[in-house]
């Protein structure tokens, strides 16, 4: 098939095209329109017999519109026939190397369920289904294209058995079979094998399918053959040769007897017998669009997207599960921009993906920034709790922490998934401790007021009076030392903004009696 662009360059291409043979067609109607012309103007004899001929007769008559009109309408309906085989033929191509290759995919698919307990026997059946599947689409192109087809490419023929290699060496030269079909019976065979030992473990009402789709797709194959096989009817094809030929006989005799100047009489009449010829010429073309001619369908180029839809099936990026990565935007409105008319050049992505583009998302580390930016938010607006007495659970996490102290925070945040994982969790659990001894300061303020409301109660004696005092003074120091607490950094904890000596790295309270 030719493949060209819509302008006027493709008036000068000569491969492909009709117009070569169309003009050597009309040379003989040019030809004879001079020799009318010569007889009308320079011979008196027979002007005005040849005059009276065309003037009276043929213009009565009206034989040669008759004529014009009826191959119009005759070379139509064969252009409209000869243009609906053709786009038919195409159709039936694509439909039967789609159908084809649903049932290959769909059968390795089916076999990745045994790929860890039968790897061997998965593999072997894989490549021994897209052999014969490339052989097979290979041999319905070389059966489409009947005598003299040069043969299609195949994956890896020589792979499979020497058995199989003799018998469809054999097939149809010495058994007469179809070998289209027989590639087809060793296909369902193999499936069907292949489901006993275990590699095809799928349910049985799904599997069935498959075998549905191959036949669909040889359907398509016997359409297409319908097409090869059936010619334009005979009659229809040799009334339309004879009319053409008292065309270009009648149209250079009316041409002559109404226009004296040589030039223009043969110009006149080459444009109505070139246009009929060509048209011809075109229609036989079309009606046959399976073979080697350049306005063919192109099978070789059918068999080479057949072979690489098959070695896509055997890549090592078939069994690949697809999953999205650890922080991809799930929200509906960052996923709305990716899709919508606003901001699209600033988030869009082309289903292209040409090899220059990065893979890396370009907000990785603002999304983990803005994150961490939240989850620090949200620590700092906590509210604030009261001094406590370090618990000995407390104390011992303390010592272990000192003795082995956690790693330093990092200083900026990667893009590696597996970096920014381990600082969320970090992050995370720094947060439940904060949470943790937030807790226990409330409860110990709690018990701390409790006590402070004893103390004012009745029934104290001369010497619990100065004790009382002291209490108070220390719940006053606790309450200060308690609202200057605040968060440093991540990873380094609470700092507390006290002088005090004795007072812990976790809360406000003493670490002495």
């Amino acid at each position: 098939m030719i493949e060209y662009e819509d302008g006027f360059t493709i008036l000068f291409r000569l491969r492909g095209s009709v117009f070569p043979f169309a003009f050597l067609l009309t040379v003989p109607s040019l030809i004879l329109t001079a020799a009318w012309c010569l007889l009308m103007n320079d011979i008196a004899e027979t002007s005005d017999f040849v005059a009276v001929m065309v003037q009276e007769d043929f213009n009565k008559s009206q034989v040669w519109s008759a004529l014009t009109a009826s191959l119009a309408l005759l070379i139509a309906f064969r252009t409209r026939q000869a243009l609906q085989r053709f786009w038919e033929g195409t159709t039936l191509m694509h439909q039967m190397r789609g159908e084809w290759f649903d049932s290959v995919s769909c059968l390795i698919s089916f076999s990745r369920a045994a790929k860890q307990t039968k790897p061997a026997e998965v593999q072997q059946f894989r490549h021994t289904l897209v052999r014969l599947a490339s052989v097979m689409h290979g041999s319905a192109l070389d059966e489409i294209c009947g005598e003299g087809a040069a043969g299609q490419v195949c994956m890896d023929i020589t792979g499979l058995d020497m058995e199989t290699l003799k018998f469809l060496r054999d097939c149809t030269d010495v058994y007469g079979f179809n070998k289209v079909e027989a590639l087809q019976h060793m296909i369902q065979n193999l499936v069907t094998y292949n489901q006993q030992i275990g590699v095809l473990t799928i349910p049985p009402p799904i599997l069935p399918r498959v075998y549905q789709t191959l036949s669909r797709g040889f359907v398509n194959l016997l359409n297409a053959k319908k097409i090869a096989d059936t010619r334009f009817p005979f009659p229809w094809a040799q009334i339309i040769l004879l009319l053409i030929l008292s065309y270009s006989i009648t149209t250079p005799l009316v041409v002559a007897a109404i226009i004296k100047q040589y030039a223009w009489a043969m110009l006149v009449t080459f444009i109505p017998v070139f246009s009929v010829i060509a048209l011809n010429i075109v229609c036989t073309q079309l009606e046959m669009p399976f073979g080697s001619d350049a306005n063919d369908l192109p099978l070789d180029h059918f068999q080479e997207d057949m072979n690489r839809g098959l070695l896509l099936l055997i890549h090592e990026m078939t069994d690949h599960i697809v999953s999205i990565r650890p922080f991809a935007q799930t929200r509906h409105s960052y996923l709305m921009k990716c899709v919508g008319r606003e901001a699209f050049q600033d988030f869009a992505v082309r289903s292209t993906m040409s090899g220059g583009m990065s893979l890396e998302p370009e907000d990785d580390d603002d999304v983990i920034a803005n994150e961490v930016e939240i989850e620090t938010k949200a620590v700092q607006e906590t509210p604030r709790a009261t001094p406590c007495k370090a618990s000995p659970e407390a104390k011992a996490k303390e010592a272990k922490e000192a003795k082995d102290p956690p790693p330093p925070p990092p200083q900026s945040l990667a893009t590696d998934a597996e970096t920014n994982r381990r600082i969320i969790d970090l992050l995370s659990r720094q947060l439940m401790e904060l949470a943790s001894n937030t807790q226990a300061l409330e409860s110990n303020t709690l018990a701390m007021q409790s006590m402070a409301t004893a103390t004012d109660d009745g029934g104290i004696g001369r010497e619990g009076k100065s004790g009382l005092s002291d209490s108070r003074q220390l719940i006053r120091e606790l309450r200060q030392l308690l609202t200057q607490v605040q968060l440093d950094s991540p990873g380094s904890g609470p700092v507390v903004a006290s002088s005090n000596p004795l007072a812990c790295g976790r809360c406000v309270c003493e670490t002495s009696p």
